[in-house]
């Protein structure tokens, strides 16, 4: 937008801000009248017993493990990850933690710099008289090993821990999977977990899990009340294999692989622990004396590494197992005992970090156990205690890094009552003229999404006179009133036909969440009914236009975009309403006055008006249609940004592709002045695989890839490139070729022909003809030669065609979705899937070497077949990488001190430097001085849908040859 056009906009909401502000603010002009028609209450789903609600929301950690109530104080007590043990008066007030004690800061010289990993803390019975804690961390003393301390707090609050009076009561070798979780008994006996020892691969790499002449993989249990020679604590005579020396002594229970927290009940003495599985289980395991939980004979209730001798006791099957559809990481919390929920009484709470849920399990008396599930949030659920007043509280990892409580929901079925048709919902007087009902208020926004050709009608509705209250700042959310309805119509415009009616869409606030519906319209336009969350779809039939299918979205994929990070709200926003949508909703009293600068909102323009900047169009439109994955902190697996308040040196598109070059020579995400070479460009301009928006779209925007390619022509050029993509050098075929076809005169078919050849042998060639088609500066005939010679290329080159092709003429691909056992009731077949593997149409090659790790992004196909021998565990893995990522395979993003961003994997973390190795399989090093943040992502660096490209015999043969690198059948 040009700088003028801008202040107008910023006057125009000053001035109806400043009339507003005087006596008669309140008194809006044209008044709405009350929204008292909604039906939108509740959830088409069954409720949630339980939710979860903030409990100290101005107190936030880097990286809590553990939290505890400290006894006696009405105080909580919380550890970081990098040693610090903070502790806070439980006040919702509270703002501020007080250190306790440091353990990185304690180190002895020699170790000083050094990092340590702190697991646990928990206070001993009598820590009103004795003031002990115990802690469980990773010291790097002699390579590194997991040691339980003690230490002893000073009396009064906040309290201190004397560094000097640690005593290391017990300690065993880290690795991969370390356990430590602590816990005292009803008997008053210290409960320890340890870890298998290993890493993710291979599973039990030190066959420990069964082997109980060593203390990992288990449960021990010590009394430290008592000390025996030179060690500070003795064998209590009861436990498993004192008498008979099959074991260490210090051992009760084995055959766990990593049991990050488990519960004590404090009636009966029950234990219960989480283990975190290998690949396919999750376990809940009751832990008795001498009890083998199975690790790594068995997963769960399945059978894994038979060649390995079990121990001396029979395994005993988990009282609970969750497949990894549901679960992927399972954290133990308290066994529950307390009046504030009474329907919890005796239930083992626990959630899961990936997934986010939490479920109780509670024992009935004939052995058997009752399972519920309380609620799904979207927490990194790290720990759990229970207050002394009777509260859950949830510990979050570092998604928000902080402490919430679990609490009745409320909530009442509402499964029947809730709309399932459009004209149920009382948003509208009536269907057949789309009149919104009174207090159903219509708004434009400046740049509309992207939406297959669709246009959109847009509507707010706040129940009774409430008021939307913009924040002043960018970053800051807006508040919307309980209830609100944002809603918009999606119609097919067909010259002057009557449009087609497609979708109507639905975000709905209720109990302060935003919930996505969407009503997908009958044929004849009569009436919409709600979609499924899992999506859904129905063919249309332009009268100028072949057949397609208009594509309903999941309501998982909706809220990709209308995420926490973009504020789950991206049309009704400051910088997104024209001046008469601002006018007409403040004399109706939607919003309260707006003060907005050129500082706090990005300048928006029609991105299709030539009158306004090319600059400030681009960037309108890539804001709009991708920055709300793409910015700092967003969902995206490549990070580099395109919000339009940024500017353009801060976007780090200046970096690899992330996922590939797509045959283009020197590619970058945006090359100034090169479209040709630039990955945005040619993901936006494709379908299948790889295609950008990868969610909501499945139609190109011809208008959208000629504005993209016009600005980043019009960018400077980076004189250090110097490396012009053939179409971009006059000189060249490609140019040439170009400047044939656009003349219409004065060239021989043979040699259009031709010319059409030279483009399409090149991704570059290609995404040049394919901008000229978008633009229809190509004759009828050389279009039709075109697509036919695009369709015949190879894959990079042919996915840029498919959108003139029309779609029932098309490759039959899997495409973004479809249901696995079309490719699993296939038979697959290993010499064709070789040719795929090592063709162009499939990406697995770019991160995986057959065999050879150091030339391996990602594993190798050998351990990829090892790890899934099953074809149907293979391929859930393909379809849902981030499901779950091995540690050695999760993506790190490091931001440097001056702004750059890097993605990939985490080669090496010193206390001098942090290695990445990315995606094109470039090593990055960066000083420890030069790092800003350095943050885990729960994206895999594998893409999503990288199957849709190709055909379900294909897919088969793929997954057929990748197996066979293991021997699996």
């Amino acid at each position: 937008m040009p700088r003028a056009c801008h202040i107008v906009f910023v006057a125009i909401v000053s001035c109806l801000a400043s009339s507003l502000s005087a006596e008669d603010k309140d008194k809006p002009a044209t008044a709405r009248k009350p929204w008292t028609t909604s039906r939108l209450h509740g959830s088409p789903e069954p409720p949630e017993p339980y939710k979860v609600v903030s409990s100290f929301p101005d107190l936030k950690f880097n990286r809590p493990t553990c939290i505890e109530e400290i006894p006696g104080q009405n105080r909580l007590l919380v550890t970081e990850m990098s040693g610090k043990v903070f502790s806070f008066p439980k006040d919702a007030k509270v703002a501020a933690a007080h250190l306790v004690i440091d353990l990185a800061a304690i180190l002895p010289k020699e170790l000083a710099g050094r990092s340590v990993s702190l697991f646990d803390a928990e206070f001993h019975p009598k820590f009103k008289d004795n003031h002990q804690l115990f802690v469980c961390y990773v010291h790097p003393d002699k390579g590194g090993h997991t040691r339980v301390s003690r230490f002893t707090l000073t009396a009064d609050a906040p309290p201190k821990a004397d560094a000097k009076s640690e005593e290391v009561i017990i300690t065993w070798p880290s690795g991969g999977h370390n356990g430590g979780c602590l816990e005292f008994g009803k008997d008053t006996m210290l409960y320890i977990s340890t870890g298998d020892g290993s890493g993710p691969n291979p599973p039990d790499g030190r066959t420990s899990g069964q082997d109980v002449s060593d203390l990992l993989g288990a449960i021990l249990r010590i009394d430290v009340n008592k000390k025996s020679g030179d060690k500070l604590y003795t064998i209590p005579a009861d436990n498993p294999f004192v008498e008979n020396n099959a074991g260490l002594p210090e051992i009760w229970a084995y055959g766990l692989r990593n049991p990050w927290k488990f519960g004590v009940d404090t009636q009966t003495g029950n234990i219960f622990a989480a283990d975190n599985g290998w690949e396919t289980w999750e376990m809940v395991h009751k832990i008795v004396r001498g009890g083998n939980c199975g690790w790594p004979v068995m997963e769960g209730r399945a059978s894994l590494r038979s060649e390995v001798k079990p121990g001396p006791t029979p395994i005993l099957p988990p009282v609970k197992d969750h497949h990894h559809s549901e679960a992927n990481s399972v954290i133990g919390g308290p066994v529950y005992r307390g009046d504030k929920n009474k329907s919890l009484d005796g239930s083992f709470i626990y959630g899961d970090y990936i997934t986010g849920t939490l479920w109780a399990i509670r024992p009935d008396k004939d052995n058997s156990y009752t399972h519920t599930t309380l609620c799904d949030t979207d927490l990194r659920i790290v720990a759990f205690t229970q207050g002394s007043g009777g509260e859950i509280y949830v510990l979050d990892y570092d998604l928000t890094g902080q402490i919430y409580e679990l609490i009745p929901s409320g909530l009442k079925d509402t499964t029947a009552t809730f709309p399932r048709r459009l004209s149920e919902t009382g948003l509208f007087k009536s269907l057949k003229t789309m009149e919104p009902a009174d207090g159903v208020v219509p708004y434009e926004v400046i740049v509309p999404r992207w939406m297959d050709g669709a246009k959109g009608e847009r509507f707010i509705a706040i129940p009774g006179a409430g008021k939307v209250a913009h924040a002043a700042g960018k970053d800051k959310p807006a508040v919307y009133p309980e209830g609100t309805v944002i809603a918009k119509n999606l119609t097919l415009q067909e010259g002057d036909k009557a449009p087609i009616r497609l979708e109507t869409q639905i975000l709905h606030l209720e109990n302060g969440a935003w919930h996505p519906y969407s009503y997908l319209w009958d044929d004849g336009g009569q009436e919409a009914t709600l979609v499924e969350s899992i999506g859904g779809s129905r063919p249309i039939q332009p009268a100028d236009a072949p057949a397609r299918t208009w594509h309903v979205n999941a309501v998982n994929e909706c809220k990709l975009c209308h995420n926490a990070e973009s504020s789950n709200v991206l049309g009704f926003v400051p910088s997104q309403l024209s001046p008469d949508s601002v006018t007409a909703l403040a004399e109706q009293g939607i919003f309260q006055p707006l003060r907005i600068s050129e500082q706090d909102s990005p300048a928006l323009v029609k991105p299709h008006d030539s009158s306004n900047n090319l600059d400030a169009r681009a960037r309108s439109y890539l804001h709009v249609n991708c920055s709300m994955c793409h910015q700092p902190g967003g969902n995206a697996i490549v990070s580099f940004y395109l919000r339009r308040d940024m500017p353009f040196d801060k976007l780090n598109t200046h970096k690899g592709t992330g996922i590939g070059t797509f045959g283009m020579q020197n590619a970058k995400i945006i090359v100034p002045s090169d479209p040709y070479r630039s990955v945005l460009m040619y993901r936006m301009s494709k379908l299948g695989y790889a295609r950008m928006p990868y969610i909501g779209s499945r139609v190109v925007d011809g208008a959208g890839v000629a504005l993209i390619e016009d600005w980043i022509r019009s960018l400077p050029p980076d004189e250090s490139d110097g490396k012009n993509s053939a179409p971009r050098r006059a000189d060249s075929a490609e140019a040439k070729a170009l400047h044939l076809l656009t003349q219409v005169d004065g060239s021989s078919a043979e040699s259009r022909k031709q010319a059409l050849a030279t483009l399409t042998s090149s991704s570059e060639g290609a995404l040049a003809l394919i901008g000229q088609l978008h633009r229809g500066t190509i004759t009828r005939g050389d279009s039709k030669d075109a697509l036919a010679l695009g369709s015949a290329a190879k894959s990079d080159i042919r996915g840029l065609f498919e959108t003139f092709i029309p779609e029932g003429q098309r490759r039959p691909t899997l495409g973004p979705t479809f249901d696995p056992q079309i490719v699993l009731k296939l038979e697959g077949n290993h010499d064709r899937g070789k040719l795929i593997f090592f063709s162009d149409g499939a990406r697995c090659r770019n991160c995986h070497e057959t065999d050879d790790k150091s030339k391996s992004v990602g594993p190798t196909l050998l351990d990829i077949a090892k790890k899934y021998p099953k074809a149907n565990d293979l391929l859930e893995h393909v379809l849902k990488p981030s499901l779950k990522i091995d540690e050695p395979f999760a993506a790190y993003t490091l931001l440097t001190t001056g702004g750059q961003t890097h993605s990939g994997l985490l080669v090496e973390k010193t206390d001098e430097e942090v290695v990445l190795k990315t995606a094109e399989k470039l090593t990055v090093r960066t000083k420890a001085a030069d790092i800003e943040a350095l943050k885990k992502s729960d994206k895999s660096l594998m893409p999503d849908r990288i199957l849709s490209d190709l055909t379900p015999q294909e897919a088969a043969d793929l997954m057929e040859y990748i197996r066979s690198q293991g021997g699996g059948k």
